[in-house]
C-alpha cells in the first residue's frame, strides 16, 4: 500500500472497513480540513502506522485480514521500549458489559461506540489532540 509522506506526522489514520462508516470519518475529517488516511484492516493499519507515524488511530475492532485488537496489540508490542506511542481509539459496535475494559487491556486508549456521530468524533479528536499537544495541528 502506497502512503502520502508528506502528512507523515500529521494525519490522522482510521482503519475501517465499513464502507458508510468510512464514508462518515471521510466527511467528517475533511470537512474540518484534518489530513486523514483511511484502511481497511488491521495489517494495512500497522503499515500505515508505520510509515504515517500518525498523530492518532482511530481503530476499529472488527474488520478482515487483522482484527482491530490484535493490530492495536502488535503496535503497542513495536512502541515497547521506543518511548512512542500514538494516541489509540478503539471504534466499534460491541457495547456490552466488559468489552471497553477488553479494548482498553489490549492497549486502546480511548473506547468510541458505533455509530458513529460525527460531534462526539470531533470532540474526541480534540480531546486526544490537546492532551499530546506537542503534536496537536487542530
Amino acid at each position: 500500500m502506497n502512503f502520502d509522506l508528506n502528512i507523515k506526522g500529521k494525519c490522522i489514520l482510521s482503519a475501517e472497513d465499513n464502507e458508510v462508516n468510512q464514508i462518515v470519518l471521510e466527511h467528517t475529517l475533511a470537512e474540518q480540513d484534518l489530513p486523514f488516511v483511511i484502511v481497511s484492516n488491521g495489517e494495512e493499519a500497522i503499515a500505515g502506522w508505520q510509515a504515517l507515524d500518525p498523530l492518532m488511530i482511530f481503530m476499529d475492532i472488527s474488520m478482515p485480514v487483522m482484527n482491530g485488537i490484535e493490530a492495536i496489540k502488535k503496535i503497542r508490542e513495536s512502541e515497547a521500549g521506543t518511548g512512542k506511542h500514538v494516541p489509540i481509539a478503539a471504534l466499534t459496535a460491541h457495547a456490552l458489559s466488559g468489552d471497553e475494559a477488553r479494548m482498553l487491556e489490549a492497549g486502546a486508549d480511548y473506547y468510541l461506540t458505533k455509530p458513529i456521530n460525527p460531534n462526539l468524533l470531533l470532540a474526541k479528536i480534540s480531546e486526544i489532540l490537546d492532551s499530546n499537544s506537542t503534536r496537536a495541528i487542530l
